[in-house]
């Protein structure tokens, strides 16, 4: 018992040192869009075109009474740049967005802005068709119980839409240290692909459609730049790429 609390008072230290992380990075991109030395977050565009994409495939309705939640959207969102669906987001630093006039100007009409965390989600069961968590899970405090939330959340035929950025196994073991000792602040949780297939199956999720980025192209990448970090990455094993499912729950869940 005393494990597992120390265990969880760690992962919450994590989580609140993930978020300072995160809201340092969007003071600087905010001043940087005020100073005009910095753009105007088109590659949330490119992200809803990415989505469009995968779920092309997907027996899943995409019309004006859908309704399209997005975990972790930071001040923009996915959801933004979508032109269906009844549209919501969810971010821990919601409140922060909002008193960055430049960040909130960039949000297009039509979507609700809510703060809170995934873990525990402030919406009516099995109401939502589509949830969207972007380069996400990995940041949380606790990734089951957002999964878990998730589940509740959907409509029967609902699906979710997951990218993440993957670790090979090598890699992970390296990213681990790095996170336990506060070196990579913004990414408390691991993955490997293969973590994140078993992760999903054992709370219930068949992947309908997946697809990972060539870690060889990204490693070669990284060792080419010019960021000594990023030649870090690609020389040691800690270069991450992007891994993207589109899942519906493989059995009927209880919503309660």
């Amino acid at each position: 018992m005393l494990a597992h609390i120390g265990s969880s008072q760690i992962k919450r230290t994590r989580w609140f040192a993930a978020q300072e992380y995160e809201q340092a990075f969007w003071q600087r991109r905010a001043t940087s869009i005020e100073d005009g030395t910095a753009g105007q977050l088109d590659w949330y565009d490119w992200k809803a075109c990415r989505l469009e994409e995968h779920l092309a495939s997907v027996p899943i309705p995409r019309s004006k009474a859908s309704r399209v939640l997005e975990i972790g959207s930071g001040p923009i969102g996915i959801v933004n740049s979508l032109e269906w669906g009844e549209r919501y987001a969810i971010d821990p630093l919601e409140q922060f967005y909002r008193q960055r006039p430049s960040l909130i100007r960039l949000r297009k009409p039509g979507a609700t802005y809510l703060p809170g965390a995934g873990e525990r989600l402030p919406l009516r069961r099995a109401s939502f068709s589509l949830v969207i968590i972007d380069n996400v899970i990995d940041h949380t405090f606790a990734p089951a119980e957002i999964v878990r939330e998730i589940s509740r959340i959907l409509e029967t035929r609902g699906c979710l839409y997951l990218t993440v950025n993957v670790h090979t196994v090598w890699g992970a073991i390296l990213h681990k240290v790095l996170a336990a000792l506060h070196i990579d602040k913004g990414h408390p949780y691991t993955f490997t692909s293969w973590t994140l297939r078993r992760f999903l199956a054992r709370h219930g999720f068949k992947i309908l459609r997946e697809e990972t980025e060539d870690y060889r192209l990204v490693k070669r990448t990284n060792r080419r730049s010019p960021s000594l970090r990023e030649r870090i990455k690609g020389y040691t094993g800690l270069s991450e790429f992007q891994h993207t499912v589109v899942c519906c729950q493989s059995a009927p869940v209880s919503k309660t």
